[in-house]
Parts: C-alpha cells; structure tokens; sequence
C-alpha cells in the first residue's frame, strides 16, 4: 500500500514539475539540450572552486568588519589600540562567521554563473557586488 502511495506521489510531482519547467520554443532546442552537460560540468567545477574562495573573500571581510566594530564600541575605530584590541577579541569570530557565510556565497556563486556562463572567467572569480 505505501508503494502504491509513493509511486503515485512520484508522478504527480514529476507531473506538477514539468508543468513550471521552462519550455524551449526557440529553433536552438537541439543547442540547449547538448550544452546540458557543459552547464552541469561548469557549474559543478564553479563551485568546487567558490567554496574556498568564497570562505576566504568573506572570512577576511567579516574579520576586519568585526576589528572594525569593536574598535569603535572602544572609542575610536581608527585608533590603533583598538584595533589591536578588536583584532584579539573578535577578530577571529568574524573570520569563521564571514568563513561559514562565504562558503555558503561561494557554491551558490559557483552554480548560478557557472551554469550560465561555463568554465568562463566569471564563474570562477567573485566581483564585489
């Protein structure tokens, strides 16, 4: 009985799934369905890549931005004893928040362009949004 209900369930997904899938009614059906593979290869390398990338832009980004805000809650968010003082007591909880974040940024960067833009420049590198 679950097998039945499960298999039923099945095909009313797949059947509710193509009902949103875009339809290809330009004269490059034959081009999109060959460069499948491409996309999926590039995007899959993308991320593979952005991963680390992205840990590290936004690690370093998110230790200078907390050094930042400690430095000011002391008084002075230029002054070099606060940063000193920043650097030591937050900076390392930035780095692994902003590290945590930017490998989450880095594979969703990675899939997204590297699927619209295979093994190109842009899918491997970030630009500052």
């Amino acid at each position: 009985m679950r097998k039945k209900i499960a298999s039923s369930l099945m095909i009313a997904m797949a059947i509710a799934g193509t009902c949103v899938a875009p339809s290809y009614a330009d004269d490059d059906t034959f081009k999109s369905i060959v460069l499948i593979p491409w996309k999926v290869a590039g995007s899959m390398v993308s991320t593979v890549i952005g991963v680390p990338e992205g840990a590290t832009k936004d690690g370093t980004r998110g230790a200078i931005m907390a050094t930042k805000w400690v430095a000011g809650k002391l008084g002075d968010e230029d002054g070099m004893y606060q940063q000193w003082a920043g650097g030591i007591v937050a900076g390392p909880f930035g780095a692994l928040g902003g590290a945590t974040y930017g490998c989450f940024d880095g594979a969703w960067h990675g899939c997204k362009t590297g699927y619209e833009k295979p093994f190109s420049k842009d899918s491997f590198t970030f630009k500052d949004e």
